[in-house]
């Protein structure tokens, strides 16, 4: 509370970020104004976080009625009807949100909006959208040196080259994301894209660690349902069922409200039945089918790691969207101390000024060079 008797809502904003929706919404039960767009926000999104849909209605009033600031309620209101599997109408309040950011010149919440453009996208299964709205809020955040913003639109780049099947590339950014300092959200979020680009990588036990971090880091709510729901995915690729059914059932009285996250954990409950019913597959057609009707992401990229349960559900007449991984392209390595170039075991003739070697040195530093 502040020295007027009112609740300061940048502090609950604090909490909210560090997912301490419980502490945030009682402070705000404190000091209700039901008229106030911000408060309404926030407590929509205390609401939603908490496992209350009706969180969402609280968010949309916010965006009915704001003037100051309004791309920013329409962008939450975005990200709130995303986790809510509703993607088309994610995407109409995105597209509002950066005409708000565009005329005001905002260009973290325009780089926002783009993000958010994008995960609806990957969603509903548009890959080449998704990386194209990835890659202007990428360029976007470079040119303006938004650096508060860089991990979010890197972990969006490694789900889109996961959902592609390039994993060498997902995890390149998925490593480019967690590093450095970041705040409680922004570390959860890289965490569990790095453990689970390793985990569809082929190194799970790697990408157990990375996910009990991100665990840790987590929070309560839907947030820690959906770090459960990846580490639950990851107990199975490593052959411990026991453990992936305890954590998969904790995630799932956290998920009402995450449909996403929900949908993968629907694919693990489904891999843990047809390996818990040989020659049955009854429980698991149920579950995939159950996963499919939220959206075709995450669910194409767990072909990669249960391939026997998408050919069960093929063979029985489900079609289901794969991803399969691509080609992996000869290693690219640069030794700058001798400014010598290797294409896999073979060198690669440097010539001239040097200055071609800086330019693939600083492509290189940019991101996998294929």
């Amino acid at each position: 509370m502040g020295s007027d008797g009112r609740v300061d809502l940048e502090a609950v904003r604090l909490f909210l970020q560090a997912g301490r929706y419980a502490e945030a919404e009682a402070a705000l039960d404190r000091d209700p104004r039901p008229e106030d767009p911000e408060w309404l926000r926030l407590k929509g999104w205390a609401r939603w976080h908490l496992g209350e849909e009706a969180g969402l209605a609280l968010v949309e009033r916010a965006a009915r009625r704001a003037r100051e600031g309004a791309g920013w309620v329409w962008q939450d209101l975005g990200a709130l009807l995303f986790r809510a599997g509703r993607w088309r109408e994610a995407e109409e309040a995105l597209k509002r949100a950066l005409d708000h950011f565009l005329a005001e010149e905002d260009h973290l919440g325009r780089a926002w909006a783009l993000h958010g453009l994008g995960v609806a996208a990957l969603h509903r299964g548009e890959l080449g959208w998704a990386l194209r709205r990835a890659e202007e809020a990428w360029a976007l955040v470079r040119a303006k040196a938004l650096g508060s913003f860089r991990n979010r639109v890197l972990v969006l780049l490694s789900s889109v080259h996961r959902a592609r099947g390039e994993l060498r590339e997902a995890l390149f950014r998925a490593r480019q994301a967690a590093e450095g300092r970041l705040d409680p959200d922004d570390r959860a979020v890289a965490l569990r894209a790095l453990g689970t680009a390793l985990r569809l990588s082929g190194r799970p036990a790697q990408g157990r660690e990375r996910l009990e971090e991100a665990l840790r880091a987590s929070g309560e709510g839907a947030r820690r349902g959906a770090a459960l729901a990846e580490l639950a995915a990851c107990h199975l690729s490593l052959g411990w069922r026991r453990e992936a059914r305890r954590t998969a059932g904790e995630a799932l009285g956290l998920l009402d409200t995450h449909a996403p996250a929900r949908a993968r954990l629907l694919v693990v409950l489904a891999e843990l039945a047809r390996r818990e019913e040989p020659g049955e597959g009854s429980g698991s057609l149920g579950l995939l089918e159950e996963a499919l009707a939220i959206g075709p992401y995450p669910l194409m990229e767990e072909a990669l790691a249960f391939p026997d349960l998408f050919a069960l559900a093929e063979a029985r007449g489900l079609r289901l969207p794969r991803t399969r991984r691509a080609p992996e392209r000869p290693k690219v390595r640069l030794e700058e101390r001798e400014r010598r170039l290797w294409v896999g075991r073979r060198e690669v003739p440097l010539e001239g000024s040097g200055k071609a070697f800086d330019l693939l040195l600083l492509l290189a530093s940019q991101g996998p060079t294929t």
